[in-house]
């Protein structure tokens, strides 16, 4: 899986490139405008997966994979983009105050950076 996550002052742009990996997505990508974004988080797969609702189109296999758009359990109406593989490690979770996406999970390997920088970004805006 190859995601490329740019943060700048006033956006998040997040790039799914792959025919395959666009397909099980379905998305090519998003740009979040830094005033959408509310945080960014590091969490285990069993930590989120409580906030994992109903698969709405993309792919799931227990353990394997997590693709694609998911309904946000007691939340009507909002959707989450994920793009999650085997690893069960942290994966980064960023909540914005946006339905679709209200939140996009990404298995990335420099989550750790990426987390900082994007609540630094949030909180230099404050």
């Amino acid at each position: 899986m190859a995601i490329e996550v740019t943060v700048r002052d006033d956006a998040v742009d997040i790039d799914i490139t792959g025919a395959a990996d666009v397909l099980l997505c379905l998305s090519g990508g998003l740009r979040i405008p830094m005033a959408d974004v509310v945080g960014a988080r590091l969490l285990s797969w069993d930590e989120f997966r409580p906030e994992l609702g109903w698969r709405v189109g993309g792919g799931y296999w227990p353990g394997l994979i997590a693709t694609g758009w998911f309904t946000v359990p007691d939340r009507k109406g909002a959707r989450q983009l994920l793009a999650v593989f085997r690893d069960r490690a942290e994966i980064l979770v960023i909540d914005t105050k946006l339905d679709k996406p209200c939140r996009v999970v990404l298995q990335h390997p420099d989550r750790e950076r990426l987390a900082w920088w994007i609540n630094e970004r949030i909180a230099q805006a404050a």
